[in-house]
Protein backbone atom coordinates (compact mmCIF):
# COMPACT_ATOMS: atom_id res chain seq x y z
CA UNK A 1 0.00 0.00 0.00
CA UNK A 2 1.00 3.66 -0.78
CA UNK A 3 2.29 5.45 2.06
CA UNK A 4 0.01 7.90 3.74
CA UNK A 5 0.26 11.69 2.92
CA UNK A 6 2.98 13.39 5.09
CA UNK A 7 1.91 16.75 7.40
CA UNK A 8 2.24 20.02 5.26
CA UNK A 9 5.37 21.74 6.73
CA UNK A 10 4.70 24.37 9.50
CA UNK A 11 5.64 26.92 6.71
CA UNK A 12 3.63 25.88 3.98
CA UNK A 13 5.39 23.47 1.88
CA UNK A 14 4.21 20.11 0.85
CA UNK A 15 4.78 16.65 2.22
CA UNK A 16 5.72 14.00 -0.52
CA UNK A 17 2.10 12.54 -0.97
CA UNK A 18 0.58 16.42 -1.37
CA UNK A 19 3.64 17.30 -4.28
CA UNK A 20 2.63 14.17 -5.73
CA UNK A 21 -1.02 14.99 -5.87
CA UNK A 22 -0.13 18.55 -7.80
CA UNK A 23 2.36 16.55 -9.83
CA UNK A 24 -0.78 13.99 -10.93
CA UNK A 25 -3.16 16.65 -11.50
CA UNK A 26 -0.70 18.33 -13.97
CA UNK A 27 -0.37 14.89 -15.48
CA UNK A 28 -3.96 14.77 -15.50
CA UNK A 29 -3.91 18.21 -17.12
CA UNK A 30 -1.76 17.87 -19.81
CA UNK A 31 -3.73 15.07 -21.32
CA UNK A 32 -6.71 17.25 -20.91
CA UNK A 33 -5.22 19.72 -22.67
CA UNK A 34 -3.61 18.23 -24.82
CA UNK A 35 -6.58 16.04 -25.89
CA UNK A 36 -9.14 18.41 -25.87
CA UNK A 37 -6.71 20.94 -28.07
CA UNK A 38 -6.09 18.56 -30.54
CA UNK A 39 -9.88 17.17 -30.45
CA UNK A 40 -10.75 21.03 -30.84
CA UNK A 41 -9.04 21.47 -33.83
CA UNK A 42 -10.68 18.14 -35.31
CA UNK A 43 -13.97 19.58 -34.31
CA UNK A 44 -13.32 22.78 -35.72
CA UNK A 45 -11.77 21.26 -39.02
CA UNK A 46 -14.86 19.42 -39.54
CA UNK A 47 -17.30 22.11 -39.32
CA UNK A 48 -15.48 24.13 -41.50
CA UNK A 49 -15.13 21.19 -44.15
CA UNK A 50 -17.75 19.12 -43.87
CA UNK A 51 -20.62 22.32 -42.43
CA UNK A 52 -23.08 22.78 -39.26
CA UNK A 53 -25.04 19.19 -40.95
CA UNK A 54 -22.24 17.15 -40.83
CA UNK A 55 -21.18 18.12 -37.24
CA UNK A 56 -24.51 18.02 -36.22
CA UNK A 57 -24.81 14.19 -37.26
CA UNK A 58 -20.82 13.61 -35.68
CA UNK A 59 -22.15 15.40 -32.27
CA UNK A 60 -25.82 13.45 -32.36
CA UNK A 61 -24.47 10.00 -33.38
CA UNK A 62 -21.51 10.45 -30.27
CA UNK A 63 -24.31 11.61 -27.91
CA UNK A 64 -26.76 9.02 -29.19
CA UNK A 65 -23.79 6.05 -28.67
CA UNK A 66 -23.13 7.52 -24.96
CA UNK A 67 -26.49 7.12 -23.54
CA UNK A 68 -27.67 3.95 -24.95
CA UNK A 69 -23.98 2.21 -24.29
CA UNK A 70 -23.23 3.78 -20.45
CA UNK A 71 -24.03 0.78 -19.02
CA UNK A 72 -20.47 -0.59 -20.39
CA UNK A 73 -19.07 1.53 -17.31
CA UNK A 74 -21.29 0.76 -14.89
CA UNK A 75 -18.53 1.85 -11.82
CA UNK A 76 -16.11 -0.60 -12.03
CA UNK A 77 -13.40 1.05 -12.62
CA UNK A 78 -14.13 4.17 -9.83
CA UNK A 79 -14.30 0.54 -7.31
CA UNK A 80 -10.83 -0.81 -8.82
CA UNK A 81 -9.16 2.85 -8.02
CA UNK A 82 -10.28 2.90 -4.80
CA UNK A 83 -10.02 -0.62 -3.57
CA UNK A 84 -6.33 -1.14 -5.66
CA UNK A 85 -5.59 2.47 -4.38
CA UNK A 86 -6.03 1.15 -0.72
CA UNK A 87 -4.67 -2.14 -1.37
CA UNK A 88 -2.18 -2.95 -4.55
CA UNK A 89 -2.79 -6.40 -4.56
CA UNK A 90 -6.09 -6.32 -5.22
CA UNK A 91 -5.18 -5.30 -8.92
CA UNK A 92 -5.14 -9.06 -9.88
CA UNK A 93 -8.56 -9.80 -8.75
CA UNK A 94 -9.80 -6.24 -10.01
CA UNK A 95 -8.62 -5.72 -13.53
CA UNK A 96 -9.40 -8.84 -15.90
CA UNK A 97 -12.50 -9.43 -14.13
CA UNK A 98 -13.42 -5.52 -14.90
CA UNK A 99 -12.37 -5.96 -17.87
CA UNK A 100 -14.32 -9.17 -18.54
CA UNK A 101 -17.74 -7.39 -17.30
CA UNK A 102 -17.03 -4.41 -19.74
CA UNK A 103 -17.45 -7.28 -22.68
CA UNK A 104 -20.16 -8.68 -21.33
CA UNK A 105 -22.27 -5.61 -21.09
CA UNK A 106 -20.82 -3.43 -23.80
CA UNK A 107 -21.51 -5.92 -26.87
CA UNK A 108 -25.37 -5.98 -25.84
CA UNK A 109 -25.56 -2.20 -25.15
CA UNK A 110 -24.03 -2.06 -28.68
CA UNK A 111 -26.31 -4.39 -30.65
CA UNK A 112 -28.95 -2.17 -28.77
CA UNK A 113 -27.86 0.70 -30.00
CA UNK A 114 -27.82 -0.28 -33.61
CA UNK A 115 -30.83 -1.84 -33.61
CA UNK A 116 -32.18 1.51 -32.63
CA UNK A 117 -30.54 3.36 -34.94
CA UNK A 118 -32.68 1.30 -37.69
CA UNK A 119 -35.77 1.44 -35.70
CA UNK A 120 -36.43 5.12 -35.67
CA UNK A 121 -35.35 5.39 -39.13
CA UNK A 122 -32.34 7.20 -39.25
CA UNK A 123 -30.73 8.04 -42.39
CA UNK A 124 -28.12 5.69 -43.99
CA UNK A 125 -24.86 8.27 -42.84
CA UNK A 126 -26.03 8.68 -39.60
CA UNK A 127 -26.46 4.69 -39.41
CA UNK A 128 -22.97 4.24 -40.20
CA UNK A 129 -21.25 7.19 -38.44
CA UNK A 130 -23.42 5.46 -34.91
CA UNK A 131 -21.76 1.97 -35.98
CA UNK A 132 -18.31 3.56 -35.89
CA UNK A 133 -18.51 5.33 -33.03
CA UNK A 134 -20.54 2.63 -31.28
CA UNK A 135 -17.55 0.43 -31.72
CA UNK A 136 -14.63 3.69 -30.74
CA UNK A 137 -17.19 4.33 -27.10
CA UNK A 138 -16.85 0.50 -26.25
CA UNK A 139 -13.37 0.40 -26.55
CA UNK A 140 -12.63 3.31 -24.81
CA UNK A 141 -14.58 1.63 -22.01
CA UNK A 142 -11.61 -0.90 -21.90
CA UNK A 143 -9.06 2.29 -21.92
CA UNK A 144 -10.90 3.27 -19.03
CA UNK A 145 -9.89 0.51 -17.05
CA UNK A 146 -6.49 1.03 -17.93
CA UNK A 147 -6.39 4.55 -16.72
CA UNK A 148 -7.78 3.32 -13.48
CA UNK A 149 -5.19 0.92 -12.69
CA UNK A 150 -2.77 4.38 -13.47
CA UNK A 151 -5.00 6.08 -11.25
CA UNK A 152 -5.03 3.88 -8.33
CA UNK A 153 -1.24 3.35 -8.76
CA UNK A 154 -0.63 7.26 -8.44
CA UNK A 155 1.04 6.89 -12.03
CA UNK A 156 -0.88 9.73 -14.30
CA UNK A 157 2.47 10.35 -15.96
CA UNK A 158 1.65 7.46 -18.24
CA UNK A 159 -1.91 8.95 -19.46
CA UNK A 160 -0.75 11.44 -21.93
CA UNK A 161 0.98 9.00 -24.14
CA UNK A 162 -2.04 7.16 -24.67
CA UNK A 163 -4.51 9.65 -24.65
CA UNK A 164 -2.42 12.24 -27.14
CA UNK A 165 -1.48 9.69 -28.86
CA UNK A 166 -4.81 8.88 -29.87
CA UNK A 167 -5.91 12.09 -30.41
CA UNK A 168 -2.96 12.09 -33.34
CA UNK A 169 -3.60 9.07 -34.48
CA UNK A 170 -7.35 10.50 -35.37
CA UNK A 171 -7.14 14.05 -35.92
CA UNK A 172 -3.99 14.14 -38.90
CA UNK A 173 -5.67 11.02 -40.80
CA UNK A 174 -9.03 12.50 -40.43
CA UNK A 175 -7.80 16.27 -41.55
CA UNK A 176 -5.93 14.62 -44.54
CA UNK A 177 -9.15 12.69 -45.40
CA UNK A 178 -10.97 15.87 -45.47
CA UNK A 179 -8.93 17.54 -47.60
CA UNK A 180 -9.06 15.44 -49.67
CA UNK A 181 -12.77 14.82 -50.10
CA UNK A 182 -13.59 12.09 -47.46
CA UNK A 183 -17.13 12.44 -45.57
CA UNK A 184 -18.07 12.28 -42.09
CA UNK A 185 -18.34 8.69 -42.42
CA UNK A 186 -14.78 8.41 -43.36
CA UNK A 187 -14.47 10.42 -40.01
CA UNK A 188 -15.94 8.33 -37.73
CA UNK A 189 -14.25 5.16 -39.05
CA UNK A 190 -11.11 6.90 -38.68
CA UNK A 191 -11.81 7.68 -35.19
CA UNK A 192 -12.74 4.21 -34.11
CA UNK A 193 -9.44 2.99 -36.03
CA UNK A 194 -7.30 5.40 -33.21
CA UNK A 195 -8.90 3.77 -30.03
CA UNK A 196 -7.39 0.52 -31.54
CA UNK A 197 -4.08 2.16 -31.85
CA UNK A 198 -4.61 3.33 -28.13
CA UNK A 199 -5.60 0.08 -26.07
CA UNK A 200 -2.34 -1.22 -27.35
CA UNK A 201 -0.40 1.13 -26.27
CA UNK A 202 -2.45 1.56 -22.90
CA UNK A 203 -1.67 -2.01 -21.84
CA UNK A 204 1.53 -2.09 -22.98
CA UNK A 205 2.37 0.80 -20.97
CA UNK A 206 0.63 -1.12 -18.15
CA UNK A 207 2.63 -4.57 -17.93
CA UNK A 208 5.79 -2.30 -18.44
CA UNK A 209 5.73 0.50 -16.05
CA UNK A 210 2.25 0.20 -13.50
CA UNK A 211 2.04 -3.36 -12.64
CA UNK A 212 1.61 -6.98 -14.42
CA UNK A 213 -1.76 -8.19 -13.24
CA UNK A 214 -2.67 -11.70 -13.39
CA UNK A 215 -5.44 -11.94 -16.57
CA UNK A 216 -7.81 -14.57 -14.41
CA UNK A 217 -11.35 -14.35 -14.52
CA UNK A 218 -14.13 -15.48 -11.50
CA UNK A 219 -17.33 -15.54 -12.70
CA UNK A 220 -18.33 -16.01 -9.51
CA UNK A 221 -16.88 -12.69 -8.39
CA UNK A 222 -18.98 -10.55 -10.93
CA UNK A 223 -22.13 -10.33 -9.21
CA UNK A 224 -20.51 -9.16 -6.18
CA UNK A 225 -18.31 -6.29 -7.68
CA UNK A 226 -21.48 -5.27 -9.63
CA UNK A 227 -23.86 -5.07 -6.67
CA UNK A 228 -20.68 -2.67 -5.43
CA UNK A 229 -20.52 -1.17 -8.26
CA UNK A 230 -23.89 -0.96 -8.70
CA UNK A 231 -24.81 2.64 -7.15
CA UNK A 232 -21.62 4.09 -8.70
CA UNK A 233 -22.90 3.15 -12.40
CA UNK A 234 -26.64 4.55 -12.37
CA UNK A 235 -24.53 7.49 -10.79
CA UNK A 236 -22.20 7.37 -13.91
CA UNK A 237 -25.66 6.97 -16.21
CA UNK A 238 -27.02 9.93 -14.77
CA UNK A 239 -23.84 12.03 -15.55
CA UNK A 240 -23.94 10.89 -18.56
CA UNK A 241 -27.88 11.70 -19.63
CA UNK A 242 -26.84 15.22 -17.98
CA UNK A 243 -24.03 15.39 -20.35
CA UNK A 244 -25.84 13.85 -23.38
CA UNK A 245 -29.77 14.01 -23.45
CA UNK A 246 -29.74 18.02 -23.97
CA UNK A 247 -28.22 17.49 -27.51
CA UNK A 248 -30.03 14.24 -28.36
CA UNK A 249 -33.29 15.59 -27.28
CA UNK A 250 -32.20 18.89 -29.24
CA UNK A 251 -31.74 16.78 -32.50
CA UNK A 252 -35.50 15.20 -32.31
CA UNK A 253 -36.71 19.19 -32.21
CA UNK A 254 -34.67 20.94 -33.97
CA UNK A 255 -32.59 20.78 -37.32
CA UNK A 256 -28.79 19.55 -37.59
CA UNK A 257 -27.71 23.22 -37.96
CA UNK A 258 -29.43 23.95 -34.65
CA UNK A 259 -27.63 20.73 -32.60
CA UNK A 260 -24.63 22.12 -34.77
CA UNK A 261 -24.52 25.42 -33.20
CA UNK A 262 -25.39 23.74 -29.65
CA UNK A 263 -22.84 21.19 -30.07
CA UNK A 264 -20.07 23.71 -30.83
CA UNK A 265 -21.20 25.68 -27.53
CA UNK A 266 -20.84 22.70 -25.80
CA UNK A 267 -17.37 21.34 -26.74
CA UNK A 268 -15.35 24.46 -25.35
CA UNK A 269 -18.11 24.04 -22.37
CA UNK A 270 -16.68 20.49 -22.53
CA UNK A 271 -12.74 21.90 -22.74
CA UNK A 272 -13.20 23.35 -19.47
CA UNK A 273 -14.16 20.19 -17.68
CA UNK A 274 -9.95 19.17 -17.70
CA UNK A 275 -10.03 21.29 -14.68
CA UNK A 276 -12.49 19.23 -12.93
CA UNK A 277 -11.32 15.88 -14.15
CA UNK A 278 -7.23 16.17 -13.36
CA UNK A 279 -8.09 17.13 -9.81
CA UNK A 280 -10.56 14.77 -9.51
CA UNK A 281 -8.53 11.89 -10.78
CA UNK A 282 -5.20 13.37 -8.47
CA UNK A 283 -7.08 13.65 -4.96
CA UNK A 284 -9.49 10.49 -5.50
CA UNK A 285 -7.22 7.81 -4.93
CA UNK A 286 -5.56 10.16 -2.08
CA UNK A 287 -9.73 10.34 -0.45
CA UNK A 288 -9.94 6.89 -0.27
CA UNK A 289 -7.02 6.53 2.16
CA UNK A 290 -7.77 9.49 4.67
CA UNK A 291 -10.24 10.02 7.69
CA UNK A 292 -11.25 12.64 9.51
CA UNK A 293 -8.11 11.55 12.03
CA UNK A 294 -5.49 11.18 9.87
CA UNK A 295 -2.65 13.15 8.78
CA UNK A 296 -3.28 15.41 6.95
CA UNK A 297 -7.38 15.11 7.92
CA UNK A 298 -9.78 14.31 5.19
CA UNK A 299 -11.23 17.96 4.87
CA UNK A 300 -7.82 19.65 4.30
CA UNK A 301 -6.85 17.71 1.11
CA UNK A 302 -10.62 18.60 0.17
CA UNK A 303 -10.41 22.53 0.58
CA UNK A 304 -7.12 22.51 -0.79
CA UNK A 305 -8.90 20.61 -3.97
CA UNK A 306 -11.74 22.63 -4.27
CA UNK A 307 -9.88 25.89 -4.43
CA UNK A 308 -7.40 24.20 -7.18
CA UNK A 309 -11.01 23.89 -9.49
CA UNK A 310 -12.76 27.13 -8.60
CA UNK A 311 -9.39 28.84 -9.04
CA UNK A 312 -9.42 28.21 -12.75
CA UNK A 313 -13.11 27.92 -13.63
CA UNK A 314 -14.60 31.15 -12.41
CA UNK A 315 -12.57 33.33 -14.56
CA UNK A 316 -13.66 31.07 -17.75
CA UNK A 317 -16.90 31.57 -16.76
CA UNK A 318 -16.69 35.19 -16.70
CA UNK A 319 -14.79 35.29 -20.08
CA UNK A 320 -17.27 32.97 -21.88
CA UNK A 321 -20.18 35.38 -20.70
CA UNK A 322 -18.29 38.63 -21.77
CA UNK A 323 -16.87 36.98 -25.01
CA UNK A 324 -18.39 33.97 -25.83
CA UNK A 325 -19.48 35.21 -29.35
CA UNK A 326 -16.04 36.32 -30.40
CA UNK A 327 -14.54 32.98 -29.25
CA UNK A 328 -17.04 30.70 -30.95
CA UNK A 329 -16.36 33.34 -34.32
CA UNK A 330 -12.79 32.53 -33.80
CA UNK A 331 -12.48 29.17 -33.14
CA UNK A 332 -15.38 27.67 -35.90
CA UNK A 333 -15.48 31.00 -38.35
CA UNK A 334 -18.99 31.91 -39.65
CA UNK A 335 -22.11 30.19 -39.45
CA UNK A 336 -22.47 29.40 -35.64
CA UNK A 337 -23.81 32.18 -34.54
CA UNK A 338 -26.36 31.14 -32.16
CA UNK A 339 -23.63 29.46 -30.07
CA UNK A 340 -22.27 32.80 -28.14
CA UNK A 341 -25.16 33.25 -26.55
CA UNK A 342 -25.37 29.17 -25.52
CA UNK A 343 -21.96 29.61 -24.43
CA UNK A 344 -23.12 32.41 -21.86
CA UNK A 345 -25.79 30.49 -20.51
CA UNK A 346 -23.62 27.43 -19.81
CA UNK A 347 -21.00 29.38 -18.38
CA UNK A 348 -22.69 29.15 -14.57
CA UNK A 349 -22.07 25.23 -15.60
CA UNK A 350 -18.38 25.98 -15.66
CA UNK A 351 -17.57 26.27 -12.02
CA UNK A 352 -20.62 24.53 -10.77
CA UNK A 353 -19.59 20.85 -12.49
CA UNK A 354 -16.14 20.89 -10.85
CA UNK A 355 -17.48 21.82 -7.13
CA UNK A 356 -19.66 19.09 -7.70
CA UNK A 357 -17.41 16.18 -9.16
CA UNK A 358 -14.72 16.96 -6.27
CA UNK A 359 -17.39 16.96 -3.24
CA UNK A 360 -18.86 13.48 -5.63
CA UNK A 361 -15.51 11.81 -5.54
CA UNK A 362 -15.22 12.27 -1.81
CA UNK A 363 -18.56 10.79 -0.73
CA UNK A 364 -17.76 7.71 -3.22
CA UNK A 365 -13.87 7.17 -2.14
CA UNK A 366 -15.64 7.62 1.27
CA UNK A 367 -18.21 4.31 0.11
CA UNK A 368 -21.35 6.75 0.12
CA UNK A 369 -22.06 6.30 -3.57
CA UNK A 370 -25.56 5.26 -2.66
CA UNK A 371 -26.09 9.14 -1.83
CA UNK A 372 -24.32 10.10 -5.30
CA UNK A 373 -26.83 7.69 -7.03
CA UNK A 374 -29.75 9.11 -5.59
CA UNK A 375 -29.04 12.81 -6.21
CA UNK A 376 -27.75 12.29 -9.91
CA UNK A 377 -30.56 10.33 -10.43
CA UNK A 378 -33.14 12.92 -9.44
CA UNK A 379 -31.05 15.53 -11.22
CA UNK A 380 -31.12 13.76 -14.21
CA UNK A 381 -35.04 13.34 -13.97
CA UNK A 382 -35.28 17.29 -13.73
CA UNK A 383 -33.19 17.86 -16.36
CA UNK A 384 -35.17 15.41 -18.76
CA UNK A 385 -38.14 17.11 -18.06
CA UNK A 386 -37.45 20.51 -17.56
CA UNK A 387 -35.64 19.75 -21.57
CA UNK A 388 -39.09 18.86 -22.41
CA UNK A 389 -40.23 22.51 -21.72
CA UNK A 390 -37.42 23.96 -22.45
CA UNK A 391 -35.91 22.70 -25.99
CA UNK A 392 -39.35 23.68 -27.67
CA UNK A 393 -39.50 26.76 -26.39
CA UNK A 394 -36.37 28.63 -26.62
CA UNK A 395 -34.46 26.32 -28.74
CA UNK A 396 -30.53 25.80 -27.30
CA UNK A 397 -30.56 28.75 -25.48
CA UNK A 398 -33.10 26.71 -23.53
CA UNK A 399 -30.64 23.64 -23.54
CA UNK A 400 -28.30 25.68 -22.50
CA UNK A 401 -29.90 27.47 -19.73
CA UNK A 402 -30.94 23.92 -18.01
CA UNK A 403 -27.32 22.46 -18.12
CA UNK A 404 -26.54 24.97 -15.56
CA UNK A 405 -29.72 24.77 -13.53
CA UNK A 406 -28.90 21.29 -13.13
CA UNK A 407 -25.26 21.61 -12.34
CA UNK A 408 -26.73 24.06 -9.72
CA UNK A 409 -28.91 21.19 -8.61
CA UNK A 410 -25.87 18.96 -7.92
CA UNK A 411 -23.22 21.07 -6.52
CA UNK A 412 -25.49 22.25 -3.58
CA UNK A 413 -26.15 18.92 -2.04
CA UNK A 414 -23.17 17.00 -3.08
CA UNK A 415 -21.14 20.39 -1.78
CA UNK A 416 -22.83 20.38 1.75
CA UNK A 417 -22.86 16.41 2.26
CA UNK A 418 -19.30 16.32 1.64
CA UNK A 419 -18.35 18.68 4.10
CA UNK A 420 -20.25 17.06 6.60
CA UNK A 421 -18.32 13.87 5.83
CA UNK A 422 -15.05 15.28 5.73
CA UNK A 423 -14.95 17.78 8.62
CA UNK A 424 -15.51 21.89 8.72
CA UNK A 425 -13.20 23.58 6.30
CA UNK A 426 -12.49 27.54 5.69
CA UNK A 427 -15.08 28.61 2.82
CA UNK A 428 -13.09 32.06 2.20
CA UNK A 429 -10.24 30.25 2.18
CA UNK A 430 -11.62 28.77 -1.06
CA UNK A 431 -13.48 31.46 -2.64
CA UNK A 432 -12.84 34.52 -1.55
CA UNK A 433 -9.33 34.70 -3.72
CA UNK A 434 -11.08 33.29 -7.34
CA UNK A 435 -13.77 35.55 -6.82
CA UNK A 436 -11.91 39.20 -6.13
CA UNK A 437 -9.72 38.26 -8.90
CA UNK A 438 -12.66 37.09 -11.26
CA UNK A 439 -13.83 40.35 -10.55
CA UNK A 440 -11.15 42.42 -11.64
CA UNK A 441 -10.43 39.94 -14.61
CA UNK A 442 -13.97 41.09 -15.80
CA UNK A 443 -13.09 44.54 -15.57
CA UNK A 444 -10.21 44.21 -18.08
CA UNK A 445 -12.32 41.83 -20.23
CA UNK A 446 -15.25 44.29 -20.27
CA UNK A 447 -12.76 47.74 -20.87
CA UNK A 448 -10.83 45.19 -24.36
CA UNK A 449 -13.70 43.80 -25.32
CA UNK A 450 -13.92 45.18 -28.40
CA UNK A 451 -10.37 43.51 -29.32
CA UNK A 452 -10.44 39.62 -28.57
CA UNK A 453 -7.21 38.60 -28.18
CA UNK A 454 -6.24 42.12 -26.15
CA UNK A 455 -9.59 41.41 -23.85
CA UNK A 456 -8.44 37.96 -22.97
CA UNK A 457 -4.69 39.12 -22.12
CA UNK A 458 -6.07 41.70 -19.83
CA UNK A 459 -8.12 39.70 -18.59
CA UNK A 460 -5.40 36.62 -17.69
CA UNK A 461 -3.01 39.13 -16.48
CA UNK A 462 -5.22 40.69 -13.76
CA UNK A 463 -6.69 37.43 -13.20
CA UNK A 464 -3.24 35.91 -11.85
CA UNK A 465 -1.82 39.19 -10.68
CA UNK A 466 -4.59 40.17 -8.34
CA UNK A 467 -5.57 36.37 -6.99
CA UNK A 468 -1.62 36.28 -6.59
CA UNK A 469 -1.48 39.50 -4.79
CA UNK A 470 -4.19 38.19 -2.33
CA UNK A 471 -3.37 34.34 -1.92
CA UNK A 472 0.25 36.01 -0.53
CA UNK A 473 -1.79 38.39 1.78
CA UNK A 474 -4.36 36.57 3.45
CA UNK A 475 -3.38 32.94 3.02
CA UNK A 476 0.47 32.51 2.60
CA UNK A 477 0.37 28.87 3.23
CA UNK A 478 -1.28 28.24 0.59
CA UNK A 479 0.60 30.17 -2.24
CA UNK A 480 3.42 28.76 -0.12
CA UNK A 481 2.45 25.39 -1.10
CA UNK A 482 1.92 25.88 -4.73
CA UNK A 483 5.76 27.88 -4.94
CA UNK A 484 7.08 24.89 -2.84
CA UNK A 485 5.81 22.41 -5.80
CA UNK A 486 6.93 24.50 -8.67
CA UNK A 487 10.64 24.49 -7.23
CA UNK A 488 10.51 20.72 -6.74
CA UNK A 489 9.09 19.64 -9.94
CA UNK A 490 11.35 17.16 -10.24
CA UNK A 491 8.98 15.28 -8.15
Amino acid sequence: MEPPLEQPSPRGGLGRGARRILANVGWRALTDVGSKTITLVLYAVIARELGEASFGVFTFALAFVMLVTTLANFGQDGILTREVARDHGLVHRYFANTLALKVAVAMPALAVALGAAWAIGMDGTTRLVVVFLGVAVVVEALIQTCFAVYQAFEQLSLMPAVVITQRLVTTIPAIVAMLLGAGIVAVAAIYAAGTLVAIWLAMTLLVRRVARPRFETDVRSWWPLMRVAAPLGLAGVFITVLLRVDTAMLAFYKSHAVVGNYGAAYRLFEATLLVSWSVTTAVYPVFSRLTRSSQPPLALVFERALKLVVAPTLPLAVGAVLLGGDLVHAIYGSGFDSAGSALAYLSPAVVLYPVAQVSAALLVAQNRQVTIAVVYGLVALENVLANLVLIPLFSLQGAAAGASVSQALLAVPIFVLARRVAGSIDLPRIFAGPLIASAFSAAGMFVFRGTFALAVGAGLVLFVASLVAFERRFYPDDAGALADFLRRREL
